[in-house]
């Protein structure tokens, strides 16, 4: 579904028509060339990070989790070739739904084969409300310095309700996110290779 509002292109919207933080969609979308993915693969993960009010993790949403505990968070499945026409990835999150000790949530990129980024053709990624499609947060990632991981936005709980934010709030969390957010890639990963080796019958040494 093609993302557009009059928030990011045309007639920006006044503050008070902007919609209210209730349920939002992280979408990433890449486009490699057809010949060029079958040669180098490019395989880009969405990911969500939930932390508590101490800054602890709670959960991690990605390709491999690809739902919430209590059902808040839900990914919609993993794509491996940028092969969707708009989002190859998304994630859904109710906030209404979260748990009362979710204060945080950073949305993450990373790319799984551990090139850069910028280096993925057609590479972005949109933070988008899901009823009105506003796009909080709209970002070309091919504009990247050489990261293989990226922070694109954090949803922080307030006494007003949730606020969020393109720029890092806390470099410290982000950190540990983006560092959690690969350690749960790369456990996935090797979860989905030995299913492989299994599944064709070759037998470990």
């Amino acid at each position: 579904m093609p993302i557009g509002n009059s928030g990011i292109a045309g007639v920006p919207l006044q503050e008070d028509e902007k919609p209210e933080l209730r349920e939002v969609v992280m979408g990433l979308h890449w486009a490699p060339l057809e010949d060029y993915a079958k040669v180098h693969p490019e395989n880009l993960d969405a990911l969500c990070v939930l932390f508590d009010r101490e800054q602890q993790i709670v959960e991690i949403i990605h390709p491999g989790n690809p739902r919430s505990s209590n059902g808040s968070v839900v990914h919609t499945g993993d794509s491996r070739t940028g092969a969707s026409q708009w989002d190859d990835e998304r994630i859904f999150v109710f906030l209404e739904a979260l748990p009362a000790d979710v204060t945080t949530l950073v949305f993450i990129v990373a790319s799984v084969t551990g090139k850069p980024i910028r280096e993925v053709r057609g590479a972005s990624c949109h933070i988008s409300d899901h009823a009105t499609e506003y796009q909080w947060v709209n970002m070309e990632l091919t504009t990247l310095d050489t990261q293989t991981t990226c922070c694109v936005a954090t949803l922080s709980r307030s006494l007003t309700g949730w606020e969020i934010s393109p720029t890092a709030q806390d470099i410290n969390r982000e950190n540990q996110a983006q560092s959690a957010a690969l350690a749960a890639l790369r456990q996935f990963e090797f979860a989905r290779s030995h299913e492989l080796i299994r599944a064709m019958g070759i037998k470990s040494e």
